[in-house]
């Protein structure tokens, strides 16, 4: 039955397309086709709450007039899935945008209304376009007694008229601020109208807990296990060096460049994905494999001064209707026991310049295995890491990471892309060879194989027109032994060779 649901929905969604990322009619669906997709994600949820009333914002999805569906209100006293946001940028944080939980849509200054609805604010935007990208004015203010650690008071513009270049924000004179209109009549209805800011115009934004966090569940005892690991970065995001339509990645293409290349993995770590492709991937899992799967995704942020973490969003191609495809990040594959997974944020250069790495864990506890998976910083001026010390601090927190799931009874396996070559490597083109070297003596890397101490080189991972270099990374417990760790020297529509890795774990 799993399996017909599985193809059901896979069908469903090749005759669907992405009909929900072109502009949704009056009477469309009240749930975007990809909740369940977002769903999966490891990104901050947020709640909204008026400084005005001191109410929380909340999308009506039981308006019958098909005008006010999606409406979004400062009107809710606690906060449930109808008050939780995630923030998206794709202009480093200088604007962002606010996806709705419960409908899986961006919330939307409205401008073509006239009359009583000019600006309202709805749940219903498709991509982030225009109408949902809003400018934020993080105020020095103190939040309200009581607010959680890590709120902000922010008032939000919005604009009409088309941004000046693709890296600016609205001019000035076209901004409007976003008003919970509270007094009589208002109902705490959100529009973006006011010209100037007052009480009416300040939120406060305050981080809710995520999906998947909560207790740690108890690992069982160690026994021992094998699995094979899989890592690829697929480049799926907008790298004109990969082979993807547009240089996007749509999610046939992915899924198809990742069915040729399944060996039967117990796990798979993938870099440079994009969010709403998670759900697609896991179905694709499931029909090719004989297990149940759980694909969890990690978003990378930008943050201004001031200003909270928001998860850079995938780049859209060149069509007014491409398609959004959520968040970047990175994403684990892992067999559907998995319940609990986490987030970690790694130290990473300016936030305003450059992304904000992520690493993400996710457990399996009937084997006693968390597996975790990063991306780190490229190196050289323009990623701002030209020394190497932001991806040795980086590689430092991941070894905490994984210290840290060991003294709690799990026995952690993590990879990825780590853009540094090994410390054996022999190259005086590739940046510093020493970012990795404390990682080699704690732990055993794929191609060490059974034996510790061997050259801690490689196969090459990364094609680089004259040269090739390894930067992709399996890693196990010191003890553990890899029987097998293979690099199929095919890029297809990537950049990156994928690595595979079968690693046995003794019993404790």
């Amino acid at each position: 039955m799993r399996r017909l649901m599985g193809l059901l929905a896979v069908f469903c969604a090749a005759l669907l397309g992405l009909q929900v990322l072109s502009a949704p009619s009056a009477g469309a669906a009240e749930v975007s086709q990809d909740a369940e997709a977002i769903a999966k994600s490891a990104g901050q949820k947020w709640a909204l709450k008026s400084l005005a009333n001191r109410q929380y914002v909340s999308v009506a999805l039981t308006e019958t007039d098909e005008q006010l569906q999606w409406r979004m209100r400062a009107r809710a006293a606690s906060v449930g899935s109808w008050e939780r946001f995630t923030l998206h940028t794709n202009h480093k944080a200088k604007t962002i945008g606010l996806r709705s939980e419960v409908t899986g849509f961006l919330a939307s200054a409205e401008f073509h209304d006239g009359g009583d609805r000019q600006g309202m604010l709805r749940a219903r935007g498709v991509r982030l376009g225009q109408w949902q990208q809003f400018t934020p004015q993080y105020l020095a203010e103190a939040p309200p007694e009581g607010s959680p650690g890590g709120s902000v008071v922010v008032a939000l513009t919005a604009s009409e008229k088309a941004q000046d270049d693709p890296n600016g924000t609205p001019a000035e004179k076209e901004r409007k601020y976003v008003s919970a209109e509270v007094g009589e009549g208002g109902d705490g209805l959100l529009r973006a109208r006011s010209a100037s800011l007052g009480s009416w115009e300040k939120f406060v934004l305050e981080p809710v807990a995520a999906a998947g966090t909560g207790p740690l569940p108890e690992p069982a005892g160690q026994t021992a296990s094998t699995l094979d690991v899989m890592s690829w970065n697929v480049c799926a995001n907008n790298n004109d060096d990969c082979g993807w339509s547009d240089d996007r990645a749509g999610y046939a293409e992915l899924t198809e460049e990742i069915r040729t290349r399944l060996r039967n993995p117990d796990v798979i770590f993938f870099q440079e994905f994009c969010e709403k492709h998670a759900k697609r991937v896991e179905w694709l899992l499931e029909k090719e494999t004989p297990i149940d799967w759980d694909v969890r995704f990690a978003p990378l942020h930008h943050a201004t001064s001031g200003g909270p973490l928001v998860q850079k969003q995938c780049a859209m191609g060149p069509k007014p209707d491409s398609a959004d495809r959520g968040a970047f990040g990175v994403a684990v594959a892992v067999p559907d026991e998995n319940t609990w997974y986490q987030r970690h944020d790694l130290t990473s250069p300016a936030a305003d310049q450059h992304e904000q790495r992520s690493a993400l864990c996710a457990a399996l506890p009937s084997r006693a295995v968390m597996v975790c998976n990063a991306h780190f910083t490229a190196g050289g001026k323009d990623f701002g890491d030209p020394n190497g010390s932001i991806r040795t601090t980086q590689a430092k927190e991941l070894r905490d990471i994984a210290r840290n799931y060991e003294r709690q009874g799990y026995r952690v396996i993590f990879g990825g892309d780590f853009n540094s070559v090994p410390p054996d490597f022999k190259t005086e083109k590739d940046g510093p060879t020493t970012i990795l070297t404390d990682t080699y003596a704690a732990y055993r890397e794929c191609d060490e194989g059974s034996i510790k101490g061997s050259p801690r080189d490689g196969e090459v991972t990364k094609p680089l027109g004259n040269r090739e270099i390894k930067i992709d990374y399996i890693f196990a417990p010191d003890a553990a032994e890899f029987t097998s760790c293979t690099v199929t020297r095919d890029t297809g529509k990537s950049d990156h060779y994928p690595l595979y890795g079968t690693v046995t774990l003794p019993a404790a």
